[in-house]
């Protein structure tokens, strides 16, 4: 049997300096990181785009970002640079440390099996996962990681920030909900007599980009005021779920109820976004671990 050429050939320099420059999106940067030189980081690039024989990085807003097409390259690199690290232990089972996470009530059961395979590769880490509906000052209360449906806009200079996915919304009821609404009022009325669940607007979403802040009814065609308030998107869904009306929710959440049947999808640019926030560099090694197995799940939650 043949062998490729190209295997024969793998060079992991040039898969490390695939991902250095995938994660800081600049070639000075990124070179500095890996310790050489920005000319010599484009070599490296150009060598394993020469052998691959396709572009793997376009220039968009400034930055060097990932071609269209190259997804399943980024998620072969990173596979292969947590592979290199259990091979070579350099995750070994004896490091120890307290990390302290904070996401919202309505991704902890979706990111649980990445903090269990974390552990795997961490034993002696010790996590320390905190659900709350607010978004936690990192450094004032000694959170190390937080997970966020919202874009940090404020105190930027103090954090960093990391975006893991882009998910659409829709409009979501309970499917006995919809048919008696249905059954009593006719369909158009679905849109006019409907009992509308809402994000709490005492939600903190003032220091964020947090769509669900600012959201109107009306831009998906619902008239008449909102009557029941949540402060967290887990507990919308789990009322609406419930019969108790309906409620604009991430698809992603929407799907972990088999009671919910979407009414209405949002425009397309019209979205919901997922932040990993740190308050430290993500330069070690169990940092950037977490990092990609957290972006290796919220891109699977993308195609819901």
């Amino acid at each position: 049997m043949a062998h490729c050429s190209n295997y024969e050939n793998a060079n992991w320099d040039y898969i490390k300096a695939f991902l250095a420059l995938y994660r800081d999106h600049d070639y000075q940067s990124a070179a500095e990181n890996l310790g050489i030189d920005a000319s010599t980081l484009r070599r490296k690039i150009q060598s394993l785009e020469g052998a691959l024989g396709y572009s793997l990085f376009v220039r968009e807003n400034n930055q060097w970002v990932l071609a269209p097409g190259a997804e399943g390259i980024r998620d072969a690199a990173l596979e292969m640079e947590l592979a290199t690290r259990k091979f070579f232990g350099l995750t070994p089972g004896n490091k120890e440390a307290n990390i302290k996470i904070s996401l919202p009530y309505s991704l902890s059961a979706m990111f649980s099996e990445v903090f269990s395979e974390f552990r795997q590769l961490y034993p002696g880490f010790r996590l320390n996962i905190s659900s709350d509906a607010r978004f936690v000052n990192l450094e004032r209360e000694g959170f190390d990681f937080a997970l966020r449906l919202a874009r940090p806009v404020d105190n930027m200079s103090n954090i960093k920030i990391r975006k893991l996915g882009t998910y659409g919304l829709g409009v979501y009821g309970a499917d006995i909900y919809v048919k008696e609404v249905v059954s009593k009022y006719g369909e158009e009325a679905l849109f006019e007599k409907s009992d509308l669940i809402e994000t709490s607007i005492d939600f903190s979403y003032k220091t964020h980009e947090f769509v669900f802040g600012y959201i109107s009814w009306d831009q998906l065609g619902f008239s008449g005021q909102p009557r029941l308030f949540f402060d967290d998107l887990e507990t919308c869904a789990k009322f609406s779920a419930d019969h108790g009306g309906l409620a604009i929710l991430p698809r992603f959440l929407a799907h972990r109820y088999p009671q919910l049947i979407c009414v209405k999808d949002a425009p397309k640019d019209l979205v919901s976004e997922l932040w990993l926030v740190s308050r430290l560099d993500m330069k070690s090694d169990w940092q950037i671990a977490l990092a990609e197995m957290l972006s290796v799940k919220a891109r699977g939650l993308e195609e819901i």
